[in-house]
């Protein structure tokens, strides 16, 4: 399911022509891996997420996760929220590697504060649980405010669960801290 859901999350996210024109993860030649392999170098971002993801699957090429996140954190360096939000996802998750939520929690951040609403929502159960990190209802009340200005979801009914567990001071300062984030286009989050 995971896998899926970050298939979707790529296509989203680099649009269908990614998909429709030579993205047959399935049937790579090495001549292809070579020509990915120089547009990654090239600072090409599709590139580096197609290698990223081919390598991290085995779609096409024998699974390799140092490839993959060496790719995925090509292209996060160059402010790609969602290869930032896989690399955050796969050391938060520990599926492949040792769990380490302190390197997930930081590019959860940074793709947070590109605007991916994924990572936002992510932040906000992070915080909230204190799974791995320290709970801190302010920042998940932030976030998931954040996410709610940019999206379509109906955070409602999640919204008045976590506010129930807040103090009055406690939203003050959330709601605060998020119109601060958004005002300042994420440089103040």
């Amino acid at each position: 399911m995971r896998k899926l859901r970050a298939s979707l999350l790529f296509i989203l996210v680099f649009g269908c022509s990614a998909v429709a024109t030579g993205s047959n993860l399935d049937n790579q030649n090495p001549e292809q891996i070579e020509s990915l392999e120089d547009s990654a170098s090239a600072g090409n971002e599709k590139a580096q997420m197609k290698l990223a993801i081919m390598y991290l699957d085995g779609n096409g090429v024998s699974a390799d996760i140092s490839k993959a996140l060496f790719y995925y954190r090509m292209a996060a360096e160059q402010n790609v929220a969602f290869a930032q939000y896989r690399l955050a996802r796969i050391y938060l998750d520990g599926d492949h590697v040792k769990p380490d939520p302190n390197l997930g929690l930081e590019w959860l951040l940074s793709a947070a504060r590109l605007g991916f609403v994924e990572a936002q929502l992510d932040l906000s159960r992070l915080y909230e649980q204190g799974d791995g990190i320290d709970q801190d209802l302010v920042e998940s009340h932030k976030w998931l405010s954040i996410a709610s200005s940019l999206t379509d979801m109906d955070l409602k009914s999640r919204q008045e669960e976590l506010e129930a567990k807040m103090t009055f001071v406690e939203l003050a300062h959330a709601v605060s801290l998020s119109r601060i984030c958004i005002l300042t286009g994420y440089e103040d989050c």
